[in-house]
C-alpha cells in the first residue's frame, strides 16, 4: 500500500468533501438523539465555520493520498485559535483502517500543535461513537466533560 500524507491549504478544503460526507453519515447512523442535526448538516455549513476559524487562527488539512488508486483515503482537519488546538475532524475510509494511518494523521497534527506551542488540545467525539475513544486515548485524550444539549 503506497499511501502518504499530503498537506493541503484551506483553499483546497473541497478535497475532503467526499470523506467528510462519509464521516457525517457515520455520525447520522450512530446518533441516538440528534439524527436530525446530521441529516441537515452540509459540507457548506461545515466549511463556513472552518473559514471563520481561519480568520482568527490557523487551519491544517492533512490528507492521505493513495498513489496506486490515485484517491484520497483519509484526512485530518485541525485548527489553532488563540491558545486552543482542536482536531476538528478525522476520517479514514473503511477499507484503509487498521493500517496505522489514523495514527500518522494524529501525530502530524500533534506535532503541528507542539511546533506552535499549543498544549491545550481537544477533540469533540459524537455521543455514541465510543469505539473511537480508545484510539484517542492512545494519544493522551480522555473524556473531560459531557456537554448536554436540549432536544
Amino acid at each position: 500500500m503506497n499511501i502518504c500524507i499530503v498537506e493541503k491549504s484551506i483553499k483546497e478544503i473541497e478535497l475532503i468533501k467526499p470523506l467528510w460526507e462519509q464521516l457525517n453519515s457515520v455520525h447520522l447512523e450512530k446518533s441516538i438523539y440528534f439524527k436530525n442535526k446530521f441529516e441537515k448538516f452540509t459540507f457548506d455549513k461545515r466549511t463556513k465555520s472552518i473559514y471563520e476559524k481561519s480568520q482568527k487562527g490557523n487551519i491544517k488539512i492533512d490528507m492521505l493520498w493513495n498513489s496506486e488508486t490515485e484517491n484520497y483515503v483519509g484526512y485530518c482537519l485541525s485548527s489553532i485559535e488563540d491558545t486552543l488546538g482542536e482536531i476538528e475532524s478525522i476520517y479514514i475510509d473503511n477499507n484503509y483502517r487498521k493500517f496505522g494511518l489514523g495514527g500518522k494523521l494524529m501525530e502530524s497534527s500533534l506535532s503541528w500543535f507542539e511546533l506552535n506551542g499549543i498544549t491545550n488540545i481537544q477533540i469533540g467525539v459524537v455521543y455514541s461513537n465510543e469505539e473511537a475513544l480508545p484510539f484517542y486515548k492512545r494519544y493522551g485524550f480522555y473524556v473531560g466533560n459531557y456537554i448536554l444539549k436540549r432536544k
